[in-house]
């Protein structure tokens, strides 16, 4: 039977009284329980895996049941990686070269360990010298993968695209397969088969970053730069040292009119990589887009910086100098551009009217 306010004042404050008095009955009636029945399991609020439930239930002796030893994870054939999975070669966005460690950079070199002999006390070294491993065994499909990795370093891409097939079709579940089948469909023009092949490799390991990279940069070809923009975003989401999915971020983001977001972009790409030069290069064009030629300047002399004999960046040096109306300075730049590549003919046809307008003004 329900109560509701409608009782007189003084009979609603009895009501009350007494369901305290019932409260208090039914906890005196759980509190005296016998802790069998407490420490039965199910108990409401004490998860039965919780290492800790015994400490934390107010009837337990503190003391935990044995918990029987989990099973042994089944041994595992480690991930193929190849030296560079079918690298891009035609689009901007590569790592820069990473130069090679000066000699007092490397570790120093341990002296071979001799033979031990029981009495050798060489042997008990806490540090005694591994055997080397052996290479562990390559499935069949691993084995098509390296097949065509060395059909794609001797350009025979369509050779390696069918060999990517029946290792795919072989291993679904080989994911660099996928990726590497996305790449030679990418550089032999199937933007569509890139985006398939990259997606099938996301099924199998959505965390991979380079799946999403290489699938915007399909998407980015086939002039959808939205759906681009998302898989960049998934990239940058996940390789967070990686400068190429800001970058390729960034040229999306031009793509939709958005330049003011890919400069943002651009130096995320920066911040990632300070010397990766084609994200200043992309970043003072973008500022020169929106009308600030003094910031694209800085951008392409930080570039310069980076890669002297860049053709583009003592160019676009020019322009944003003519910007500015400092004519002579642009003929310099060109000059500088045409002394890496004399034909340039952007640079030959810019001097000639930056040589007019310096001539014009001293007159």
């Amino acid at each position: 039977m329900m109560l509701t306010r409608t009782l007189l004042p003084h009979r609603w404050l009895a009501v009350r009284s007494a369901a305290t008095v019932v409260a208090i009955a039914c906890a005196a009636a759980v509190f005296s329980a016998p802790q069998a029945a407490a420490r039965q399991p199910g108990v409401i609020g004490i998860p039965e895996d919780d290492p800790f439930a015994d400490e934390l239930n107010p009837f337990g002796s503190g003391k935990q049941p044995d918990r029987p030893a989990p099973p042994p994870a089944p041994p595992q054939r480690p991930p193929v990686t190849l030296p560079v999975p079918f690298p891009e070669r035609t689009l901007p966005g590569d790592p820069p070269p990473r130069p090679a460690p000066s000699q007092r950079d490397l570790p120093a070199q341990r002296p071979a360990a001799r033979p031990a002999r029981e009495s050798d006390l060489d042997a008990l070294a806490p540090f005694p010298e591994a055997a080397p491993s052996e290479e562990p065994e390559r499935s069949p499909a691993e084995e098509l993968l390296f097949e065509a990795e060395k059909l794609d370093r001797e350009g025979r891409l369509e050779e390696a695209r069918t060999v990517l097939r029946k290792a795919t079709a072989l291993d679904p579940q080989l994911s660099i397969a996928h990726l590497a089948l996305g790449v030679i469909n990418r550089r032999l023009g199937d933007f569509r088969g890139s985006v398939d092949a990259c997606s099938k490799g996301l099924a199998v390991d959505p965390q991979n970053p380079e799946l999403y990279l290489r699938r915007g940069i399909a998407w980015f070809h086939l002039g959808l730069h939205g759906i681009a923009l998302e898989d960049f975003e998934d990239a940058a989401g996940i390789a967070y040292e990686d400068p190429r999915p800001e970058l390729w971020r960034g040229l999306a983001l031009v793509e939709l009119d958005r330049p003011l977001e890919a400069i943002n972009a651009y130096a995320s790409a920066v911040r990632r990589d300070r010397t990766f030069m084609i994200a200043y290069l992309n970043r003072g064009l973008a500022y020169l887009s929106t009308g600030q030629p003094r910031k694209a300047e800085f951008d392409f002399d930080l570039a310069i910086r980076h890669d002297p004999h860049d053709v583009r960046s003592w160019f676009n040096r020019g322009v944003a100098q003519a910007a500015q109306g400092r004519y002579g300075d642009a003929v310099e730049s060109y000059s500088a551009a045409l002394a890496i590549d004399p034909r340039h003919e952007p640079s030959l046809r810019n001097r000639a009217a930056a040589e007019r307008m310096v001539s014009g003004a001293r007159r």
